[in-house]
């Protein structure tokens, strides 16, 4: 099938949210407390992923492979709190396994500058979890700068490490 990256419309909230359970629990499994992904509240996480994708601030995308959603991701303002002087952010960007080193992340790593570019940004952020060392190597591999580091928390998934992305010169996509 061919891969492809929708935006997200408010009715697309369910999927969004299954397909965060689906992810965290492939990704974060051993980092985050086994409650967190085992106790999943869809009805608080579907109300947030409606009202994320219904604020014009944010763009949504879901990765569909036919009608099964294998990955998304979504910029805009920070979702989590001022970084230094940064006013866009990638907030999440996500696959399933099977779908990770098929260049799709590359994909989505245009479409993140495009709308960083359109919003009259030189330059983003992302968070990401300090022991997601998969994502760690992406997002040093795409041009990231670490930058401020927020680890030693007795649960791992408060420890965060943020990279910084300046597009004057563009990253290596």
């Amino acid at each position: 099938m061919k891969i492809v990256f929708q935006k997200a419309v408010p009715e697309d909230a369910p999927i969004l949210t299954e397909t965060r359970r689906r992810v965290w629990d492939a990704t974060y499994r051993g980092i985050y407390p086994d409650e967190m992904i085992d106790d999943y509240d869809y009805p608080s996480h579907s109300a947030r992923d409606a009202a994320r994708i219904s604020d014009p601030n944010n763009v949504v995308w879901l990765v569909m492979d036919g009608s099964d959603c294998v990955g998304y991701l979504y910029v805009g303002p920070c979702g989590y709190g001022p970084y230094k002087d940064f006013d866009f952010c990638l907030n999440s960007l996500y696959f399933l396994p099977p779908y990770q080193h098929r260049g799709l992340g590359r994909q989505a790593f245009v479409l993140v500058t495009e709308e960083c570019r359109r919003r009259g940004n030189d330059k983003f952020f992302c968070g990401c979890n300090a022991h997601n060392l998969n994502a760690r190597a992406y997002y040093e591999h795409m041009g990231g700068v670490l930058g401020a580091q927020s680890v030693g928390h007795e649960n791992q998934a408060e420890d965060q490490v943020y990279y910084e992305f300046s597009l004057n010169p563009a990253p290596p996509i």
